[in-house]
């Protein structure tokens, strides 16, 4: 009964089908014993890597990164670190921003030509994602498409990747204690997720020092990326105490800290709280999963190499707004958001009239587009036209509602869940929402 008045209330227009793998999901990731990674943090602990491979019994790490950290000397502490410890490595430079599948096969070849025995990823999403690919490739070698779901990767860890470290060089991603990767898939211009609990990295280390030199436009996309985790996350259907505490910690950090240093990289102590924020984000959001936010920001990354932060932070406050359009849910979602303005200071407490929690609820929306217009972040997606706003808002709604895998492949299509939005959206309501991030000469 609660299940089924449930349902009218959050999701009217949804089918059985949606309604059933949402309750599946429910159940299923209360069970999933996902893993923590062991987590080293404060400034120079880059240089205690060394050390933590040879703990491990490793000898020669792929460090996968990207050639502009290697340019300018941010992965050397790694390296010098590495070789103190009596260590050889193979640097892996290729990466590139949505990284594409032609990366992960490049990558695992050279981790085995090279007889590495350990993977290092030293950068921000994008490393992170391919190492952890690389990693399936090496222990459960097939087409990387063929790792799109759950588990198809590691076998839920039952052919464990090699030893892996991850060293964030932004804080935004959360990549470094999630189970999921994300690649694209060039020949369809489209993301894949690829979710596994094999892929969680052994150790996460978290060195503010690393980002002191990170430029402002990448420390507020990032920083925003983050925000989206924290906040999708916490209104998830799937949601539990634990990850909405995480949730609310994270959110109070970054409203906190984040423009600070987009103003001043060099603030230490703020990095380092942008870095706890990402990292308690990423362990809510592996647990509770995202929602509508990011599944339009795959599209826009698939199709438009949108950087992904940015693509959050430009929808974050449009999908919020269709959030509070209607208490067809019963006012939970601005209950929720009401709690998180008070997480990120913008009150003292949750009121108890109603216009004043649809108020603070408000606030708390404005405040994430100020937030996007004092860093500048992009207001709308350069490269996409009226006639793509059906496709994205498809894709969108097929990532969203778990109907990426046909009926014929059962286990695939079992298992692509969807994400457990608090609200269900109908096409012409993400189509609507896609329009306001098109670019303003489209308009007409």
């Amino acid at each position: 009964m609660a299940v089924a008045l449930w349902a009218k209330r959050a999701y009217p227009k949804a089918t059985f089908i949606r309604l059933l793998k949402r309750l599946l999901g429910t159940i299923f990731l209360r069970l999933l014993p996902v893993p923590i990674p062991e987590m080293k943090s404060g400034r120079g602990s880059v240089g205690e890597i060394g050390g933590i491979l040879k703990q491990r019994g490793c000898s020669k790490p792929l460090i996968v990164t990207d050639e502009m950290l290697v340019k300018f000397g941010v992965v050397q502490k790694c390296l010098d670190s590495v070789q103190q410890a009596g260590c050889k490595y193979e640097i892996f430079d290729k990466v590139v921003p949505n990284p594409p599948s032609e990366l992960v096969e490049q990558g695992s070849e050279v981790y085995k030509a090279s007889g590495c025995d350990c993977i290092v990823a030293f950068g921000g999403g994008s490393p992170m994602d391919t190492a952890k690919v690389i990693g399936a490739k090496i222990s459960n070698p097939r087409p990387v498409k063929a790792y799109q779901g759950f588990f198809k990767a590691t076998l839920a860890g039952l052919r464990p990747i090699p030893p892996f470290v991850a060293v964030p060089t932004t804080a935004g991603t959360g990549s470094e204690t999630t189970v999921a990767a994300i690649i694209t898939i060039t020949e369809e211009s489209r993301k894949v997720v690829v979710a596994d609990i094999g892929l969680v990295p052994q150790v996460a280390v978290l060195d503010p020092e690393v980002l002191e030199k990170l430029p402002p436009h990448i420390t507020a996309a990032t920083g925003m990326d983050a925000l989206t985790h924290a906040v999708e996350a916490y209104l998830s259907g799937w949601s539990t105490a634990n990850t909405r505490q995480l949730s609310l910690q994270a959110v109070g950090k970054i409203f906190c800290h984040l423009e600070t240093c987009f103003k001043n990289g060099s603030d230490l102590f703020a990095r380092e709280q942008m870095l706890q924020a990402s990292y308690e984000a990423g362990l809510a959001f592996t647990r509770a999963n995202i929602g509508y936010v990011h599944a339009i920001a795959h599209q826009l990354g698939g199709m438009f190499h949108t950087p992904h932060g940015d693509a959050n932070a430009m929808l974050l406050p449009f999908i919020l707004d269709f959030y509070l359009a209607d208490e067809a849910n019963g006012g939970l979602c601005t209950t929720q958001l009401c709690e998180l303005a008070v997480a990120g200071k913008l009150a003292a407490a949750v009121p108890m009239d109603s216009a004043e929690k649809c108020q603070l609820a408000q606030t708390f929306i404005a405040q994430i587009r100020d937030m996007n217009t004092n860093m500048r972040i992009p207001a709308a997606v350069a490269m996409m036209k009226a006639t793509d706003v059906s496709e994205v808002a498809s894709r969108a709604l097929q990532e969203a509602h778990g109907e990426t895998a046909p009926i014929s492949s059962p286990l695939s299509w079992i298992t692509d869940l969807g994400y457990p939005t608090p609200k269900y959206m109908t096409q012409l309501e993400c189509e609507a929402i896609v329009e306001k991030i098109l670019p303003a000469r489209t308009m007409s």
